[in-house]
């Protein structure tokens, strides 16, 4: 024999030896075909599936052999990458029934005409124990699988290369792809919308958390997709997968959808802007506050409702409340003391803010203490405020309105009364007289009647002037009329109608300008008002005197009245324009003449001043914006 043919012997036994030992141990080998995407198996093999002389079988033709549902089935991308798995358990349908066989990959190798072929080999597994193990190992896969398949986010494997070998159901949504294999082989560093950083970042097996905003009009070419526009926002995790010997193997690409967390954070903004608005427009606020930790948060309108900066930290407020009314902070600072040793639970209460300027605002606050925790370091304070301000003002409004419609009523009662009374003394005088008028024998009482009864009846005919004057001014039917004339002869007038009027021990005065002044006012007005307080002066002073003078002023004049009478009591003063108010309840008249004066000078734009003291004399100036000019300018101007 020659050497040759002793080694090929040797091989052949050694070949034999190897098979006989693979069988006595239910095992076989197998080699898998990527172009062909078949197997060709050992004899142990083929005769266990039954095959062929040519011992092949091809993939879909193993696949329905499996029997357990869920097994994976073998695919051409089963074998095309660095790290198939390496171990799997089917329940095959064989010669001998229901078979659990463990098919192991051993490598891989690539030929020169570019074909891939995958080594192997499979274990027939005799022992229950064995086989439960192995079922147990593959429900969990099974359970990894689908948790891997259905988890809501998405997850791309690449391997050292950056060659995309798997991806799960949530990466096709988020690219909007029907089949895996419309992304699988892609190189991640070609990646157009992958940040350059982060590619640097993978080359170095450097863990990345980053966002980035995915645009679909980039894609071109990089892989087939129908969605040629819009963008995403994602929240992306890069890390590097290691062997147990701690080389890496993988990387490993989570992708989370950042569109639905912006578009709710972005609707979150939106309802606190509009709760910021409705806060503001309604002047509402609020806040929480956690008074062990000193940390809360409150609104604008919180901040501003108790007159702080909104910057002011809230531990220089809560328990401070440096701008309420000291009235009002001390019971708020009490129920704080209260709420912190577990003693109070709700407060309300309405304060007065103090402003910058010096003036008050109203703002009725709320305090609940929502969590009483303090061995957790929680006592949790919420506060609601609003500004009620304008609430105090309706309510001052509706006082007041109150309080006229009583005055009212008092005034109408008061005005019955006094009109009762006024009226009945000259009615009663003129009938009275009027009667002895008739039987007077004599010319010279007759005389007396007759002029007792005409006083009387310019009383009455006063009384009832005062009434419709009162009435028409304050329904706002009285109009003014403007003329020119000269104001000495007013005040002329007047006085001369009083000379007969005045009490023996009083001298009636008048004192004027050097110069006469023409003014433009309503000169029955003007005349009117003096009347009535020439005629309240005359009333109160028994001796002494009285005097009438007037002033003139840049675009105003001044008239004035001066007695010395009895004078006001300085609790009066004001009291005295009042309809039906009289010093001395005893004196004649309606005491409607004062209020029908203010009410005149008001119309005209002017004011009555009173300066009194009790027993020396009274003081009453009118001073009435106008225009004014000397009886020369008057002429010369050509005015009538």
């Amino acid at each position: 024999m020659g050497i040759h043919n002793i080694f090929c012997m040797e091989e052949d036994i050694q070949n034999s030896f190897l098979s006989e030992l693979m069988t006595k141990a239910h095992m076989g080998w197998w080699e898998a075909d990527s172009r062909s995407e078949s197997y060709m198996c050992s004899e142990y093999i083929s005769n266990l599936l039954g095959l062929g002389e040519d011992r092949t079988i091809s993939f879909s033709d193993f696949n329905s052999r499996i029997l357990q549902e869920g097994q994976r089935y073998a695919t051409i991308h089963s074998f095309d990458n660095t790290q198939p798995k390496p171990e799997v358990i089917y329940l095959l349908d064989t010669v001998k029934g229901a078979v659990w066989i463990r098919s192991k990959i051993c490598f891989r190798k690539e030929y020169e005409n570019g074909n891939i072929k995958v080594y192997g080999i499979a274990e027939e597994l005799d022992g229950p124990n064995m086989t439960s193990a192995y079922q147990a190992l593959q429900r969990s896969e099974r359970l990894l699988h689908n948790i891997y398949k259905n988890l809501p986010v998405g997850i791309e494997l690449y391997d050292l290369k950056g060659i995309l070998i798997d991806l799960n159901d949530k990466e096709l949504e988020l690219f909007h792809l029907e089949r895996k294999e419309d992304l699988l082989g892609i190189n991640i560093f070609d990646n157009p919308n992958f940040p350059e950083e982060m590619k640097k970042k993978m080359r170095r097996n450097e863990d990345a958390d980053f966002t980035f905003r995915y645009d679909f009009s980039k894609i071109g070419s990089y892989y087939h997709n129908k969605k040629k526009e819009g963008t995403i926002d994602l929240v992306t995790k890069v890390t590097t997968l290691y062997d147990d010997n701690h080389n890496p193997t993988n990387y490993l690409v989570i992708n989370a959808d950042k569109t639905e967390m912006t578009v709710a954070y972005n609707k979150i903004q939106e309802f606190e802007g509009f709760f910021e608005l409705i806060g503001n427009y309604a002047k509402v606020g609020y806040a929480h506050y956690n008074m062990l930790t000193k940390k809360g948060y409150a609104q604008k309108s919180w901040y501003q409702n108790v007159g702080e900066a909104e910057d002011t930290p809230l531990v220089d407020v809560v328990g401070v409340y440096s701008h309420f009314h000291p009235d009002d902070r001390a019971p708020v600072i009490a129920f704080l003391k209260d709420a912190e040793n577990g003693m109070g639970i709700k407060f309300s209460k309405e304060v007065r803010v103090i402003r910058n300027d010096g003036s008050y605002t109203w703002t009725r606050i709320n305090l609940l203490v929502k969590k009483y925790d303090p061995k957790n370091d929680i006592i949790e304070l919420i506060s609601i405020n609003y500004d009620i301000t304008e609430l105090k003002q309706t309510e001052m409004m509706l006082i007041k309105a109150r309080d006229k419609a009583e005055e009212s009523d008092r005034l109408k009662s008061a005005f019955l009364a006094n009109m009762r009374h006024e009226i009945r003394t000259p009615l009663n005088a003129i009938v009275g007289f009027s009667n002895l008028l008739i039987s007077a024998e004599d010319f010279s009482e007759k005389e007396q009647y007759h002029l007792l009864i005409r006083h009387n009846n310019e009383l009455l005919l006063n009384i009832i002037n005062d009434v419709f004057d009162i009435s028409k001014i304050e329904s706002g039917d009285i109009e003014l009329h403007l003329v020119w004339f000269n104001l000495s002869d007013i005040v002329k007038e007047t006085v001369a109608g009083y000379v007969s009027h005045v009490p023996a021990e009083v001298e009636l005065l008048a004192t004027y300008p050097e110069q006469d002044y023409f003014v433009e006012l309503d000169s029955t007005r003007v005349k009117q008002v003096l009347n009535y307080i020439l005629s309240n002066a005359l009333k109160y002073t028994s001796k002494g005197t009285v005097t009438v003078s007037y002033k003139v002023c840049e675009g105003s004049v001044e008239i004035s009245v001066v007695d010395t009478g009895c004078g006001i009591p300085e609790n009066k003063t004001d009291k005295i324009f009042e309809r039906f108010e009289k010093l001395d309840p005893y004196v004649q008249g309606a005491g409607l003449g004062l209020s029908i004066s203010r009410l005149l000078v008001d119309k005209m734009g002017g004011r009555i001043e009173v300066d009194s003291t009790v027993g020396v004399g009274s003081t009453f100036r009118v001073i009435l914006p106008c225009r004014m000019m000397l009886i020369e300018e008057l002429i010369s101007k050509g005015i009538e």
